[in-house]
């Protein structure tokens, strides 16, 4: 096996090691020979949604339907005791006829519906960002310069190097018998000192 070239600082540890294949079934096969070979630590990117990717990869759901879940029952619960509290226990004036109790629940409705949409979409917006570690300024796999470039348009694998099965000569096997092209070992890049 012949030394894999390198990005990010040869002074900083080794981050991942980096491949790019031209078609998404390449990189589905080559995540499955990395999987049957014991690696637990290996992203794909890609630059559209690939089906098959999210099984093959074996991720868990997201919690982020759970967060919005929460977010609107507690905006129900939220919007009707601010409505039916004041109106009914606090207040309970009779006007114009009005039901009081359960009775008049329709009136609160359009309330109701409008605070569980905008706590829903609040509780959706925030979860995706904390579910995804953002804000994140700079990524380790953006220091090699084939990813920045054509991150748009190609298909790429990295396995971690704080996997605990990790061997760099095995995983370039791997990747390069699954027929990657340019594989790169990635390390981090040196911090930017003031």
């Amino acid at each position: 096996m012949s030394r894999l070239p390198l990005c990010g600082s040869p002074f900083q540890p080794l981050h991942a090691v980096g491949a790019r294949f031209d078609t998404p079934d390449a990189l589905i096969a080559a995540f499955k020979r990395l999987r049957d070979a014991g690696y637990t630590a290996v992203d794909c990117y890609t630059p559209y949604p690939v089906h098959g990717l999210a099984e093959t990869m074996r991720l868990p759901k997201s919690l982020l339907s759970f967060l919005v879940l929460g977010g609107g029952l507690t905006a129900i619960v939220l919007a009707l005791s601010m409505q039916l509290i004041p109106s009914n226990l606090i207040y309970p004036i009779v006007v114009d006829g009005k039901p009081t109790g359960l009775a008049g629940l329709p009136q609160y409705v359009p309330i109701v519906v409008a605070l569980t949409l905008m706590i829903g979409a609040v509780a959706a917006v925030k979860g995706m960002i904390i579910l995804g570690g953002m804000p994140r300024l700079n990524h380790p796999m953006l220091a090699w310069d084939l990813f920045a470039k054509d991150a748009s348009r190609g298909f790429f694998l990295a396995v971690s190097a704080r996997d605990r099965n990790f061997s760099l000569g095995e995983v370039s096997e791997i990747l390069e018998d699954a027929g990657a092209g340019d594989i790169t070992a990635i390390h981090l890049e040196e911090p930017d000192s003031e």
